[in-house]
């Protein structure tokens, strides 16, 4: 089989105009925001419990692959996630009732101490010790 080393570049303008024009493809606000869960998990839950904000990656890749400049990356970074604050009120009070909770009840499960697998019985010291030990055998060539 022949190696292909040609890259297959990716962009993003050129693929939403293409999607615009072809299927009257509309934006809807961010990355996977098609989805009333995954916008408000990423824009909401995310950066308010956790502190993560899914944009620095996705636009991370934008400058990295020479689309966007970092400045106009950080003047992103310092909007809201949410698109308008209606969405987010309105798309909380879907997810809420979809799931049962009261806005109390959510509020106590957001306001709870963060948790990571290190807070739980597991077996995850032995898999970092297996880690490394696979690490060092396929330097060594055994595995």
């Amino acid at each position: 089989a022949e190696l292909i080393t040609e890259k297959l570049m990716f962009h993003k303008k050129e693929a939403i105009d293409i999607l615009r024009k072809e299927l009257d493809f509309r934006c809807y606000g961010g990355k996977h925001y098609e989805s009333v869960y995954t916008r408000f998990l990423q824009a909401y839950i995310l950066p308010k419990k956790f502190n993560i904000d899914k944009r620095r990656a996705h636009l991370s890749s934008l400058i990295c692959s020479d689309q966007l400049i970092r400045e106009e990356a950080i003047e992103k970074i310092k909007h809201d996630p949410y698109p308008t604050k209606e969405m987010m009120k309105k798309d909380k009070e879907y997810v809420l009732e979809k799931l049962g909770f009261t806005e109390e009840e959510f509020e106590k499960i957001m306001s709870l101490p963060i948790n990571t697998v290190r807070d739980y019985n597991s077996n995850y010291r032995l898999f970092l010790i297996m880690r490394k030990l696979s690490k060092k055998l396929k330097i060594l060539k055994f595995l």
